[in-house]
């Protein structure tokens, strides 16, 4: 596998075996945001989310995927005319995958420890520095950053090659439609 696959697997692969996988990470996205009190209030923004209903989560999750997949969908259709709404959904779905692998990192108590012991510190500096406890903040973050980086760079390649775009206009406006609709899915589900 290369790194053109790695970071752009819609080329590869078949758009059937992508849409199911999306919808298998999608439909595991709510157990898991269930259990760690979390939900996807836009497709980049997981909140703290306490609920007592599994049907609570799946409106905002659902909401949140299937407005960026209208939108980008309508905006597609503006880029290229035979942009297909298979396509667009894979684009949206495969590229929270990384995002969705995050959501169980948020119940592990010691990485909280970790993150609470650096933030009291910085209080209280005349205390043992936590080189430990720093060191955990800063591997979860750079773990949290990577994920972030990489689910942008499949989001991206995903739409580009669904659209066909290439001049650097439709880059910018994909990418302030796409931060529209964050904000507005953000905005909404909350």
């Amino acid at each position: 596998m290369t790194l053109k696959t790695i970071f752009n697997p819609f080329e590869k692969f078949d758009e059937k075996i992508l849409l199911a996988i999306g919808i298998i990470f999608f439909i595991i996205t709510i157990p898991l945001s269930y259990f760690t009190e979390s939900c996807f209030i836009s497709i980049y923004r997981i909140a703290p989310f306490k609920t007592i209903h599994l049907y609570d989560l799946i409106i905002p999750t659902f909401i949140s995927f299937a407005a960026m997949i209208a939108v980008l969908f309508l905006l597609g259709k503006v880029f290229y005319r035979k942009t297909r709404l298979i396509d667009i959904a894979n684009a949206v779905l495969i590229s929270q995958i990384p995002l969705i692998i995050l959501i169980p990192l948020e119940k592990f108590d010691f990485i909280k420890q970790s993150i609470e012991t650096v933030t009291n510190y910085q209080s209280h500096p005349t205390e043992i520095f936590p080189f430990v406890d720093f060191l955990v903040m800063i591997l979860f973050t750079i773990a949290n950053i990577g994920c972030l980086i990489y689910s942008v760079a499949i989001f991206y390649n995903g739409f580009k090659t669904a659209t066909n775009i290439k001049k650097w206009q439709q880059t910018v406006i994909f990418c302030i439609v796409t931060f529209l609709t964050v904000i507005l899915c953000q905005i909404l589900n909350n």
